[in-house]
This record gives C-alpha cells, sequence and structure tokens, in this order.
C-alpha cells in the first residue's frame, strides 16, 4: 500500500463514552458475505452530536479495507446524526509490531478514501496535531500510553507541565467550544 495522506487533525472530534464493544462484530463485507472485526464505538464529546467509531482487522486486515464502503454504510445507519468511521490493524510491512490508524471517508458513490492518523511522518504539518489528539484520544484506541505520543501525562491525564514539548498549534475547532 502506498504511503497515505497524514489526516487532517480537525477531523478528529474528542472522544466521551464508549457506547458499544463488540469483540466479534459480523460486518457486511459485498460478495464475500460476512467478515469479522472488533468494532468499538464512542459518543463524541465535541459541541456537535456524533459517533466516532473504530473497527479493527482481527483477521486479514484486507478484508476490513476491502469491505469499507459496506462498513459505512451499515454504521452510519445505526450511528446518527453523525459518524467518524477509523480503521485500526497492525501494518508488519511497516515495522514488527507496528500498528495503524486510518480516517476512512466513503464518496457519494461509495467508494473508500483513507488518510493516516497514526503513524505520520515527523516532517508532515500536520503530525503535532495528530500526535496531541493520539496522545489525548488516540491512545485508547491502539491500547498504548499517552506518554508513547511524546506528550506528558500525570495521574490526571494530559497536563501542561513547562518541560513538557507543547508545539505551538492551531487549535482546532472542537478545542474552542
Amino acid at each position: 500500500m502506498e504511503a497515505l495522506t497524514p489526516a487532517s487533525p480537525e477531523s478528529l472530534p474528542p472522544i466521551g463514552e464508549l457506547v458499544a464493544d463488540e469483540p466479534f462484530w459480523r460486518y457486511p463485507a459485498g460478495t464475500a458475505g460476512e467478515g469479522v472485526a472488533h468494532l468499538r464505538v464512542w459518543l463524541t464529546a465535541g459541541p456537535e452530536p456524533g459517533h466516532l467509531a473504530v473497527v479493527t482487522a482481527t483477521g486479514s486486515a484486507a478484508e476490513v479495507t476491502e469491505s469499507a464502503g459496506h462498513i459505512w454504510a451499515e454504521l452510519a445507519g445505526r450511528y446518527v446524526p453523525s459518524l467518524v468511521l477509523l480503521e485500526h490493524h497492525l501494518a508488519p510491512e511497516l515495522e514488527e509490531g507496528v500498528e495503524t490508524l486510518d480516517q476512512v471517508r466513503v464518496g457519494t458513490d461509495g467508494s473508500a478514501h483513507w488518510t493516516r492518523i497514526w503513524p505520520t511522518p515527523e516532517d508532515s504539518p500536520r503530525h503535532a496535531g495528530l500526535e496531541f489528539w493520539m496522545a489525548a484520544y488516540g491512545h485508547q484506541i491502539v491500547g498504548m500510553p499517552a506518554s508513547a505520543f511524546d506528550w506528558c501525562e500525570d495521574e490526571g491525564g494530559l497536563n501542561m507541565r513547562p518541560e513538557c514539548h507543547w508545539p505551538e498549534l492551531p487549535s482546532p475547532a472542537w478545542m474552542s467550544g
């Protein structure tokens, strides 16, 4: 797979309460019938109500990727008024043990398009914003501590200790509300 364009941090909402956790979720796989993946859905915590769904490949990542349009249609009908869909899988082609997190967008024709949330190249202008989102929310998705994303954390979560590296970032819309 070619390198994906980094996602826009502004397209990723803050997440709130976990409302669905289905380790053996059966998803529509087009002509293949059904596939099985781990589905988790959170309410979004921003000013607009919505859901963030993560489909984690439990078998071949290609199966989930090839079914992204069908998965989107199934979940968008269930989780209204808005849905952000993320695809999560191991990526041994990058490095042993590396997990990727991609945002899936589906066009009006049903075709899926992906942008990379994690990992992203450090020289990308979007890297710092995506790293911040991963430290604040994404670490729950990939099962890593927030400190793995070069941000500082204490018992209460992220903080702004002087020794922490806090880049100058434009505030995403969801942070200003």
